[in-house]
């Protein structure tokens, strides 16, 4: 296997390699293979840059990004499990045989990574292929994987290659799987019948008799019904009508394919068409005449099977060369213009004098698929200049007389043009700035649109704007990205002669975390697996998560006691409030019974919201009936609130600690635990390795021998933590975030909150559950005690904090105005990191034991409202952050307060407005 790294690459890769006599500026080759297939050089060095070789030593740190791990002449896999990474945009191939990697390898795709297998290759562990990798097998190869296959990219297999997969062949929502011809094949689960699902786009390009079948082995098939596709070029089929297997040998089939995600082209004439699911796998159902040359027909609906759309899929995607241009508003003869990309049938557009760039697209020997963008560019210099990109999708024609039509289309389109909006298409590597002699940004341009469809390149710098002087500032609130790839973070920076658009991997926190900048890892963490236990999500408004806790024991008093008059059981409107406002849920004071009693009273609700078991793996939280013996505390310790702290030393305590946990995870109304407190105190600014600590080491077992289909999330993902407490991230399904604006000493102002951020976002980005906490403040029912004081110094005992003044005490009577303006901050930073699968909470405090609306905010406005989609990433300029989405545009100018005025001193102004 040759892996060659090119510029940018090699760049990444010298950073860790450069201790490791690797010269500055070197370009980096790495090379697993022999010449003639045969034998393996050593570690050399050549006049072109280092060669490296797959080498470790037993006691290497197992990850064969680093260099370090070639100075042994040791093969991955062969002393202890190996994680072979090929990095971003490494660019490989295997050409001689290597089934070597048979052991305990584990190999992963980066983003960007491309490989070509035309010879055998053997993984012994999983292979994960990430978002935007791609990876092409073809010859006789054999690709054998001895557990799982990730596939979150692009995988293309030909000729008479084969893919064998030990378990289960998972391709998330945006893998584009391509079998061409009937030769090619994958098999999975052929260690043991697992459950393999569809949740992308698989496409069929037919050889003269059939399909490349994938042949499951007897295990389990889920399709995902809104995402999963099936494209099926048959073009190339000779054969007539026929029942051809796309997916076999299944045991059982949960979901199908959408009708409306099913394209079948280039069909004989004669013939129709259509997918079908049966009881052992998923067929094309061939019907009629054939034998002749291929027409574009598709097939229509039946009662039973699935159906093809009438859309022919073009089998590779436009060639474009974006570029900013300067137009008047693309017409066209169509009834109806909406934006500036508008499709016709069988009419023709018609623009301004202009420059048109037409791309053909052929997606069938006999059908001819031309999908026209159409870039016009009219030059003027008059201060009325106006910039957009109108992209036209012109019809496709054929003979004879049937046809089909097909469109084109971005993610997102961009808004419609106006005389003040300019529209900045990028292309693979970036951009050609606008250069002018004079001063920036120009008056007449109010409003960008940065597309970043085409973009490939990854982090960096891009010049927007070159001028003699920049003396002004775009308002954050005009500026949207769209269509750009995921895991990346973007800022809007302006200097002396130039506007920039900054482009840092989410991976990367180098910038922040002063005291740890040169020892911070930069690697990702796992994308997740499996998500078909998660909750359930949508866009229609504000997700949310809650908790909760309540004097349920305790008699209320309304006359006496302002603090608990709400105490006692849970009312039935409170039990309904929690199940159909919220998408989950953690609960766990109380006794057992208690808790699993309130759990299937959420279900009875709701049976689609998730519960989970609070379990604090640092101090005992007062949870009753569980066998807590004094032998598992700590002698003269405490923790938060004054509570007991665990003694982790004692191995009894740890068992029992765990074997609670996983008794209640398993629960039939339980959906998961939640660990709180997971830091390791004994560890300080990573002084050990926390994952060998008694405290660690309890955690993960309790993550990982949790039921498969259960959650496990906990209080992981810390910004106070040196490197973010990210390890744990490799086998949870999801975080919790809270203590986001708490910077200590060590910090910069506001740092804490830019870190939560970016934690956040790089956990959605891998398919995290993220459960943020808006609360800027916690002021419980205790507060309301009138014989307590306001703090009125730092340091001042026995008192209410001074940020909960306006928010207890006040008689019952609900503080509109203060909860909206705190609210307002608290969802504004929430829809900055908001991605699939995250929830927000926004109460002022858990505590159920007083006013309703201390714990529970579903019934405020702000959280009603229509939200939509995200349009794209959020925009950072400064402290200053914008977002877009369907229905919703908003702006958040982060800023330091008082620290008694709000979350530890953290405000900030907000924008909302209706999306642009």
């Amino acid at each position: 296997m040759h892996l060659r790294l090119g510029a940018l690459a090699a760049a990444i890769l010298s950073t860790s390699a450069t201790p490791h006599h690797q010269e500055e500026g070197s370009i980096i080759r790495r090379e697993l293979a022999a010449s003639a297939c045969s034998t393996y050089d050593t570690l050399h060095e050549t006049t072109s840059g280092i060669t490296l070789l797959w080498s470790n030593a037993a006691d290497g740190d197992t990850e064969w990004l680093n260099k370090a791990n070639y100075n042994y002449g040791y093969l991955p896999g062969i002393h202890k499990f190996n994680k072979v990474i090929m990095a971003v945009n490494d660019v490989g191939t295997v050409s001689c045989d290597a089934t070597y990697m048979n052991a305990n390898v584990y190999l992963e795709m980066r983003s960007g990574a491309t490989l070509d297998v035309t010879a055998n290759l053997d993984v012994g562990d999983a292979f994960y292929l990430k978002t935007n990798a791609a990876l092409t097998q073809s010859s006789s190869s054999i690709l054998t994987v001895g557990k799982n296959l990730y596939l979150a990219a692009m995988y293309s297999i030909a000729d008479t290659a084969k893919l064998s997969v030990g378990l289960d062949l998972y391709m998330a929502s945006n893998a584009k799987l391509t079998i061409v011809g009937d030769s090619a094949s994958i098999t999975a689960s052929t260690v043991t019948p697992t459950n393999s699902q569809v949740h992308g786009v698989i496409s069929y390009v037919l050889g003269p008799s059939g399909a490349g079948v994938i042949n499951l082995g007897g295990g389990e098939l889920t399709i995902g019904s809104t995402t999963a596709k099936i494209n099926i070029d048959a073009s190339g089929y000779t054969g007539g009508a026929n029942s051809i297997p796309l997916i076999n040998q299944c045991s059982t089939i949960a979901g199908s394919f959408n009708p409306a995600n099913i394209v079948i082209n280039g069909l004989a004439a004669g013939l129709s068409g259509s997918v079908v699911s049966k009881s052992d796998g998923v067929y094309l159902e061939l019907t009629g005449g054939g034998g002749g040359p291929p027409s574009p027909t598709t097939s229509s609906p039946t009662a039973n099977p699935t159906t093809a759309s009438p859309t022919p899929s073009p089998t590779s995607p436009p060639i474009q060369s974006p570029v900013v241009t300067t137009t008047t508003q693309a017409t066209t003869t169509t009834a109806q213009t909406t934006t500036a990309q508008t499709t016709t049938s069988a009419t023709t557009t018609t623009t301004t004098p202009a420059t048109t760039t037409t791309t053909a697209q052929t997606t069938t020997p006999a059908t001819t698929t031309t999908t026209a963008q159409t870039t016009t560019t009219a030059q003027t210099t008059t201060p009325a200049t106006t910039t957009t990109t109108a992209q036209t999708t012109t019809a496709q024609t054929t003979t004879p007389a049937t046809s089909t039509t097909t469109t084109t289309t971005t993610t997102v389109d961009p808004p419609p043009p106006s005389d003040s909006t300019t529209t900045i298409a990028l292309t693979e590597t970036g951009f050609d700035a606008i250069t002018s002699s004079g001063t920036c940004p120009p008056a007449d341009i109010t409003s960008i649109v940065i597309d970043g469809t085409n973009y490939v390149a990854g982090p960096g710098t891009i010049t927007l704007y070159e001028c003699s002087l920049i003396n002004a500032s775009y308002d954050l609130m005009n500026i949207r990205l769209i269509n750009f790839p995921e895991g990346l973070w973007f800022e809007l920076s302006y200097k002396a002669d130039t506007i920039d658009l900054i482009i840092k991997s989410l991976a990367n926190y180098k910038e922040y975390w002063v005291h740890v900048r040169t020892t911070y890892t930069t690697d990702e963490y796992p994308e997740q697996e499996h998500t078909d236990h998660f909750p359930d999500f949508n866009w229609d408004t504000i997700p949310t998560w809650t908790r909760f806790r309540k004097n349920a024991n305790i008699i209320p008093d309304n006359n006496k006691k302002a603090w608990n008059y709400n105490s006692g059981p849970w009312k039935d409107e409170e039990i309904e409030s929690i199940a159909k406002n919220n998408f989950l849920s953690w609960y766990g004071l109380n006794t057992p019974e208690h808790v699993i009693e309130t759990w299937e009273r959420i279900k009875s609700k709701d049976p689609r919201h998730k519960t989970m078991y609070y379990w604090n793996a640092e101090s005992f939280w007062g949870t009753s009936g569980i066998g807590i013996e004094q032998s598992y505390l700590s002698v003269g310790t405490v923790g938060t609130g004054g509570r007991k702290l665990y003694n982790h030393s004692n191995p009894d305590m740890r068992a029992w600690w765990l074997a609670h946990g996983l008794e209640m995870s398993q629960q039939a109304s339980s959906d998961g635990v939640f660990t709180d407190n997971t830091i390791s105190r004994e560890c300080d600014n990573q002084a050990c390795n926390l994952e060998t600590t008694d405290k660690s080491i309890m955690i993960r077992s309790l993550a990982e021998g949790a039921p498969d289909d259960v959650l496990d999330i906990g209080n992981y993902l810390r910004q106070m933590i040196d490197g973010g407490n990210r390890f744990r991230m490799a086998y949870a399904d999801g975080t919790y975030f809270e203590n986001t604006h708490f910077s200590p000493g060590n910090q910069n102002d506001l740092e804490g909150i830019l870190v939560s951020m970016q934690l956040a976002r790089e956990a959605s980005w891998k398919k995290k559950v993220v459960m943020w906490t808006g609360s800027r403040r916690n002021c419980g029912c205790g507060f309301n005690n009138p014989a307590f004081k306001f703090c009125r110094y730092v340091g001042d005992k026995d008192c209410t904090p001074q940020y909960c003044e306006g928010f207890v005490q006040t008689d019952g009577v609900e503080p509109t105005a203060l909860l909206e303006k705190d609210f307002e901050i608290a969802l504004a930073e929430f829809l900055m990191i908001v991605e699939k699968w995250s929830y927000g909470n926004f109460n002022i405090s858990p505590d159920a034991s007083c006013e309703p609306w201390r714990w529970d905010w579903s019934h405020m406005d702000l959280f009603n409202k229509p939200l939509g989609q995200p349009l794209g990433p959020p925009l950072k300029s400064g402290h200053t952050f914008s977002r877009h989405f369907e229905h919703l545009s908003v702006k958040l100018s982060l800023k330091k307060t008082d620290y008694e005025e709000s979350a530890h001193g953290v405000g900030g102004d907000v924008t909302f407005l209706p999306s642009l």
